[in-house]
């Protein structure tokens, strides 16, 4: 075991008696600590900079606020790399609800546009594939990243070197990309719709 490791191994009862008591510089000690430790397991397992450091924080903001629940026989590195663990599926959790939130207001959008009797499921894909393709292709790109890859801002921003106001952008115009699409083929007797 190298020095690292066994330097973060144990935390003195005394230390974890003060931070839960509420002593900050306890608390301090422990962050200094096990910040980086706790940031390299989350970097790793969500993969994105910004996202490992938004939990982390998460995680000593729980820390804190739970202090004087810590059980000194649990051990703080074993607590704090459990609720990096928790932290990280919801985090995975609530990406996945994005998505299927994404497919559940496609589907009451394409209701509410189009009559039921009009338009069938295959043919609603093909108006979605059709407005896709007609996409600048950074739009395109940063709509299929997000929808179809599961992406999120942060993730599209950092791949394709973009804020995140630029990706909200671009996914908001194909949004109205399709809109505009299904409402010019609403009224059409084709599927070959005007752009």
């Amino acid at each position: 075991m190298d020095n690292l490791t066994t330097q973060h191994s144990h935390v003195s009862p005394e230390l974890l008696h003060a931070l839960r008591q509420g002593d900050r510089n306890a608390y301090e000690e422990v962050y200094t600590r096990y910040r980086k430790p706790v940031y390299d397991f989350l970097n790793a397992v969500v993969r994105s900079h910004e996202v490992a450091e938004d939990i982390t924080h998460n995680v000593f903001i729980g820390v804190w606020e739970n202090r004087a629940r810590l059980e000194p026989v649990q051990g703080i590195r074993r607590y704090l790399f459990v609720v990096a663990k928790y932290m990280a599926m919801r985090y995975f959790r609530r990406k996945k609800t994005e998505n299927n939130h994404f497919k559940y207001m496609w589907t009451q959008a394409v209701k509410d546009i189009v009559p039921e009797e009009l338009l069938f499921a295959k043919e609603a894909d093909l108006l979605v594939d059709v407005a896709i393709t007609r996409m600048p292709d950074t739009r395109k790109q940063i709509f299929l990243m997000y929808y179809k890859g599961g992406f999120n801002y942060v993730q599209i921003a950092e791949t394709l070197g973009m804020n995140k106001a630029t990706v909200a952008n671009h996914l908001t115009h194909a949004k109205n990309d399709i809109r505009h699409a299904l409402r010019n083929c609403v009224n059409s007797d084709s599927f070959f719709c005007k752009k």
